[in-house]
């Protein structure tokens, strides 16, 4: 069972990893037409285990590097002047994955305490012609796709570290496109400023595998056949607070700063996968039919402690559990933005989750919880560390192991 976890773990990062990432240094300094956007994104988590568990001494450093290429005429143009043309660009995107996925195994935990932890390699993890919304009231995306960022993602999540809090509600059915998996796929959204956001997806898992292992890669999982569907609405439901979308004033002054915490967000979606996997290599995993329903709020908490706080909730519910292997999921938490005087892009984060076992593909276990306060240093819009402490409770869901203290931190350079 560690085995499988290990390789179906997902990858968000920051909340760009699947999409595009946003041009840095690196496209002034290229001297690149408007018309083309490249960029870098370095992340690397050194963590090691401090008390409890199978071995407290293991210790892990993972990286990956996210090399993005976009390709279109109104990359560079105001939204307002755009012509049709200008909403489409090509997308290109490329990870590497590198260092030791096995501190979680080592530790005695289910699931990666590093968002990274996947099989090592180099992916291919975009390749999709994209019509970008504007201000226009229809998206679309077509080509090899992963699920996130369009649908299971609550933005508040990609504030931590843990595999659990920083992923796709850990929505780990072997097969599923999420990060770093892709597969053909298509994506068509309606949005309306009153109503929100409706998005629609289906992914063809059959060349999912074939597609991870072909810059050699081992995938980690069988090859997969079926597909899958995925429906999601959101909506903020506090509109008319502009001020929440708008910079910080500094103390009433006129000096102003990002907002670096998500906008107000009420999400709720549901997915249809039907997969068939090899019943012979494939125990403990789950094929046939898995539905399931998900939803997620983030809210504002007006507090006398920093500039700028949220609350959030997560969750996630399967209705075929002897087929899904982690058929629930709880999460929720809270983050704080200019928690320390003169650090007012800082972001302090305390987040938990639950996540149970199928009764039938792992008789015996039952959850795993994990507990995270990590603190966001923002050292330049290069540059952000992200310290981190978590507590595991119930390591590996069968009450065998001790609660395992691990701390690490998250290095992020952007270029």
């Amino acid at each position: 069972m560690r085995s499988a976890i290990k390789g179906i773990s997902t990858s968000i990062v920051l909340g760009v990893l699947g999409a595009p990432v946003e041009a840095g240094l690196l496209q002034p300094l290229l001297g690149l037409p408007d018309w083309v956007d490249f960029s870098i994104q370095f992340t690397s988590e050194p963590m090691g285990g401090i008390q409890g568990g199978l071995n407290p001494s293991a210790s892990s450093w993972f990286q990956n590097t996210v090399v993005g290429l976009s390709l279109g005429s109104g990359l560079n143009k105001p939204e307002k002047n755009w012509k049709e043309l200008d909403h489409w660009q090509v997308n290109l995107e490329l990870t590497n994955q590198a260092g030791n996925p096995n501190l979680n195994t080592e530790l005695g935990s289910a699931f990666p305490l590093q968002t990274l932890v996947n099989p090592v390699g180099t992916w291919i993890t975009a390749a999709s012609v994209e019509r970008n919304r504007g201000e226009s009231w229809w998206s679309a995306s077509a080509g090899l796709l992963s699920m996130d960022p369009d649908f299971l993602v609550t933005p508040a999540m990609n504030s931590y570290i843990n595999s659990t809090l920083n992923n796709t509600l850990n929505l780990l059915v072997v097969g599923l496109p999420i990060n770093p998996f892709v597969t053909p796929g298509v994506k068509v959204a309606a949005h309306s400023e009153t109503m929100g956001s409706l998005a629609y997806g289906y992914f063809h898992l059959d060349p999912e595998t074939s597609i991870a292992a072909s810059l050699g890669v081992n995938p980690e999982q069988p090859q997969v056949q079926g597909g899958v569907q995925a429906l999601q609405w959101s909506i903020n439901p506090l509109r008319s607070r502009q001020d929440l979308l708008e910079p910080i004033r500094l103390n009433n002054s006129h000096v102003t700063v990002e907002r670096m915490l998500p906008a107000p967000e009420a999400q709720l979606g549901s997915y249809l996968a039907s997969t068939k996997l090899p019943s012979a290599q494939t125990p403990g995993m789950g094929s046939g039919l898995n539905r399931g329903i998900y939803g997620s709020l983030t809210w504002p908490l007006d507090v006398p402690l920093g500039m700028d706080n949220r609350l959030w909730a997560a969750g996630s519910l399967s209705l075929d559990p002897d087929n899904n292997p982690f058929p629930t999921f709880l999460g929720g938490g809270w983050l704080s933005q200019g928690v320390l005087p003169n650090r007012p892009l800082d972001v302090l984060a305390l987040g938990v989750s639950r996540t149970s076992f199928s009764p039938t593909l792992s008789p015996g276990a039952t959850y795993e919880g994990v507990i995270e306060l990590n603190y966001s240093i923002h050292v330049s819009e290069t540059v952000q560390l992200q310290p981190v402490m978590q507590w595991i409770i119930n390591p590996g869901g069968e009450g065998q192991v001790q609660g395992i203290w691990a701390g690490g931190v998250q290095l992020n350079l952007n270029l």
